[in-house]
């Protein structure tokens, strides 16, 4: 695997911060509120956009029964493929407690933090999509060599349970399999500037829990108690 000039590549991005700035505040900006359908296909053409210019060879929009998911290919002519799976959709932004409206982007003064980009998805998870993109072209633009194969899979019904994401997978399974890992970039950093990477999710189980003092000879065995009623 190629070795990273770090020191050049770190150099590139103090020298272009404002421009990486600009391109998380115009993903956060884009609304993609998956529960509303606001936005959704804008925001898959923006982050679309964002493959094609980091030079992926393949760039596409891959229909399913919902939301679109966007992939792209980056072809680094490297031994090793890696899958990074994104998320572009959001939450809803009608709750209160806004310190800025949520679909400006706005860098707010917090601390003990300093300066932080404040909007829906900054964290959740267009600020780590974002930040992926510009690391990607910086160690580009710094004339180093991206030393993975790089898979994008940025799906738009991640808050809504992925419930159409399978359909994707069976479509490119072949190509999916080409991967040695997939990476979810997700990142974030303590009080101290500390930076803190999750190396794995669990996912979520959903199940319906019965239960009444009949079968195991406890509490009421004919009946149900709510709370309300003993209150």
């Amino acid at each position: 695997m190629l070795k990273l000039n770090k020191e050049k590549v770190f150099k590139y991005i103090d020298e272009h911060f404002e421009d990486h700035l600009k391109r998380l505040q115009e993903l956060v900006r884009q609304p993609s509120i998956s529960a509303e359908g606001l936005g959704i296909r804008e925001c898959a053409n923006l982050v679309k956009d964002y493959f094609k210019a980091l030079g992926c060879k393949d760039a596409r929009l891959v229909e399913t029964s919902g939301n679109p998911v966007v992939y792209g290919y980056y072809d680094a002519g490297a031994d090793k493929t890696l899958i990074v799976y994104m998320m572009y959709d959001t939450q809803p932004v009608d709750e209160p407690g806004w310190i800025v409206p949520p679909l400006e982007g706005r860098v707010v003064e917090m601390e003990p933090f300093g300066k932080c980009l404040v909007a829906r998805g900054a964290i959740n998870t267009k600020g780590e999509l974002g930040a992926f993109i510009n690391a990607c072209e910086s160690i580009l633009a710094a004339g180093e060599e991206i030393p993975l194969n790089l898979i994008f899979v940025a799906e738009g019904e991640e808050e809504l349970g992925s419930r159409h994401l399978p359909e994707f997978i069976n479509k490119y399974l072949d190509k999916l399999k080409e991967a040695d890992a997939v990476f979810f970039p997700t990142a974030d950093q303590d009080e101290k500037g500390k930076v803190q990477m999750t190396l794995g999710v669990k996912g979520i189980v959903y199940f319906e829990l019965e239960l009444d003092g009949k079968s195991w000879g406890y509490g009421p065995t004919e009946f149900d108690i709510h709370g309300s009623n003993k209150a």
